[in-house]
């Protein structure tokens, strides 16, 4: 005879393999550590990958007003201007990115534990034969 309960929890841990595999299943092979400095070098990649091209636009765009109000005594200001934004927007994208780590690695452990838990529960029914 079939046991109900059995078959729910079989059907709840074969859901949510199905489901969060590759996000759950994978983070829980690093350590939080690890995990947040791979996404974290993953994001400055990104970041700097992006920055240049957006200030290529930037300058394909303006290029006409940039080039008529040229003078040699205010590149450098607006080089280090240039400079501190960029580092700005590097800081503040990092923290976007470590919160968003972090919060996802917290998530899956959650998600892990409650796996665990079911799988234990789905383990002494059948020891109870």
């Amino acid at each position: 005879m079939l046991d109900i309960d059995k078959v729910r929890l079989m059907t709840d841990l074969a859901v949510y393999e199905k489901k969060n595999s590759r996000t759950v299943f994978e983070i829980n092979n690093y350590y939080r550590h690890d995990y947040i400095m791979g996404q974290l070098l993953g994001a400055f990649v990104r970041y700097l990958i992006c920055m240049p091209l957006c200030f290529i636009l930037y300058l394909i765009f303006q290029a006409g007003a940039l080039f008529y109000n040229i003078n040699v005594s205010g590149l450098t200001s607006v080089l280090t201007d240039l400079s501190r934004y960029f580092l700005a927007g590097l800081a503040i994208y990092m923290l976007i990115a470590f919160f968003i780590a972090s919060a996802r690695y917290k998530r899956s452990k959650r998600g892990m534990l409650l796996y665990a838990t079911k799988l234990k529960r789905l383990g002494r029914k059948y020891g109870k034969r």
